[in-house]
């Protein structure tokens, strides 16, 4: 039986569409040390951490990874999100950052202007296929060729050094939302609490408590939920903080 305290963190999550329940496997890993301390749960950490814990090992030479292979079999709901919230706010505009194939940009935003940001030589291959589209090298200090309604940044966050640089270049953009997501480190239970992530492309993983005050350190956030709970992913709906008259 759960205790009082466990009882209303599954409460929490099952209201969020998370389950708490693992598959009966035997290769899986022991579910002891899968999961944070429960006093840790919900710690936040320092600006200078980015949020995370103290005590996280980052992995600052992480490997590189080539999504160009990909089309939709992760972050589906995210862009479906984007969709729906472009729809309900006309919004015209999406600027992608980190946009892979292209595959979700081109699926779900063809009716709008859009330009999708990633690295060489993704974005050649992306000028070859899509020649009608803007492409652009991401580089943190190149603007986009307009002020995009929607910056998309999916899943690209927890591959960054410096993601601090990534949330400057959007406020460089000046959009009206920006929908961000990132592996939800407590849903992985891989006992990666104190890092480094088991994904060798990965920097830093954080917890929804984390994640969400790293991103309310420089923008509103509006929403944040567990967009798929099998594939572990947190996604946040922001925008830009308003200044005071």
């Amino acid at each position: 039986m759960l205790d009082p305290v466990r009882r209303k963190i599954a409460g929490g999550l099952r209201w969020l569409g998370v389950e708490l329940i693992r598959k009966s496997n035997s290769d899986s890993p022991r579910v002891m040390g899968s999961y944070p301390p429960l006093q840790e749960y919900y710690l936040t950490g320092s600006p200078n951490d980015y949020y995370i814990h103290h005590g996280y090992e980052s992995r600052l030479q992480n490997a590189f990874f080539d999504d160009c292979s990909l089309q939709e079999e992760w972050q589906k709901e995210v862009y479906q999100f984007a969709q729906e919230l472009a729809e309900r706010e006309q919004l015209n505009s999406v600027c992608d950052i980190g946009c892979g194939s292209g595959f979700k940009l081109m699926k779900y935003f063809a009716d709008k202007q859009t330009v999708g940001l990633d690295l060489e030589p993704t974005v050649r291959r992306l000028r070859d296929k899509y020649p009608n589209r803007a492409w652009m090298v991401c580089n943190f200090s190149t603007p986009a060729p307009f002020c995009p309604d929607l910056v998309i940044c999916a899943d690209v966050i927890e591959h960054l050094p410096d993601p601090n640089q990534l949330l400057e270049f959007v406020k460089l953009l000046s959009p009206r939302y920006i929908i961000f997501s990132t592996p939800e480190r407590n849903l992985l239970g891989v006992g990666t609490h104190n890092g480094p992530p088991c994904n060798p492309a990965h920097v830093r993983e954080w917890s929804m408590p984390e994640f969400r005050a790293y991103i309310e350190s420089a923008f509103e956030v509006l929403d944040h939920f567990v967009s798929n709970s099998a594939q572990c992913t947190q996604c946040i709906l922001a925008r830009p903080l308003r200044s005071r008259a």
